[in-house]
């Protein structure tokens, strides 16, 4: 009864972007896409009233969920205090060290519907996790979501798409109405899966730091081609486009057309012009 009330009376706090999912069916949608079962070890980042959660704990091994709101911790921890598979974390996923799990856990998945004003951070930390996390599974807003999936030519490629397409295949897998949450947002969001590249497909094949430089020029002024871009790096145009010719592009070719293995192809060509 008492947790009840709590959950009935709380309220949801803005500063930390809660806005909860309460549709079966979605549920149902993302738990066929994760396809959890009870080998599976699952982070949650802001499991909320913990909607998701209930079903994590049924079908996975263990869930580490993480809650930095006092007062949905101690609804959680009420709701779920049978639930001897599931560790709730009271801090900000930004602030945990992540080798903590990590170095004691295998077959790791993120589910989460997770706080929008933080996504490419919480993206690009379980990155930085590749070697252990192998897919991630995440509510972002519909826009972020496309623009993460991507494929070139595209006017939604971006520093994000290529940032998170260099580590894994990221797939746009549904839409949700922003009538599906509580409280309703302003946009609607999707459903986003990021399948983490284990045999380091693109890292194989150069320096993500290299690659990265290379991307920033290219990005710096999207409206501008390559040939202006790219002079940040002291390339003209003449070698640019000679670059270009060699990877098939057109003279006045921008970043938003390239596809990761693209724009590797187009920095090894760049380098042989020096």
């Amino acid at each position: 009864m008492l947790n009840n009330t709590r959950e009935k009376n709380f309220r949801t706090k803005k500063k930390y972007g809660q806005n909860f999912l309460e549709n079966k069916e979605i549920l149902e949608q993302i738990f066929s896409y994760a396809d959890i079962d009870e080998t599976d070890a699952i982070i949650e980042i802001g499991p909320g009233l913990g909607f998701l959660t209930k079903t994590l704990t049924e079908k996975a091994r263990k869930v580490y969920a993480f809650e930095i709101d006092d007062d949905l911790v101690k609804i959680l921890r009420e709701k779920f205090s049978k639930a001897e598979n599931l560790e709730i974390i009271h801090t900000d996923f930004m602030d945990y060290d992540l080798s903590e799990i990590v170095s004691k856990e295998k077959n790791i998945k993120v589910v989460a519907n997770i706080p929008y004003y933080i996504t490419s951070p919480i993206i690009g930390k379980l990155i930085e996790y590749r070697d252990s996390i192998d897919e991630i599974y995440v509510m972002v807003q519909k826009e972020v979501a496309e623009r993460i999936s991507a494929v070139s030519p595209s006017s939604d490629i971006s520093l994000l798409t290529h940032g998170v397409q260099f580590f894994g295949d990221a797939e746009y897998l549904f839409t949700v109405k922003k009538e599906f949450f509580n409280p309703v947002p302003k946009v609607d969001s999707a459903f986003l899966g990021i399948k983490l590249f284990k045999n380091r497909e693109y890292e194989k094949q150069i320096d993500e730091k290299e690659y990265f430089k290379y991307l920033k020029a290219a990005f710096s002024n999207k409206r501008k081609s390559l040939g202006n871009n790219m002079k940040s790096l002291g390339y003209n145009k003449e070698q640019v486009g000679t670059a270009l010719e060699k990877t098939g592009k057109k003279p006045l070719a921008r970043a938003e057309e390239f596809s990761v293995q693209e724009f590797i192809e187009f920095i090894n060509a760049l380098k042989d012009e020096k």
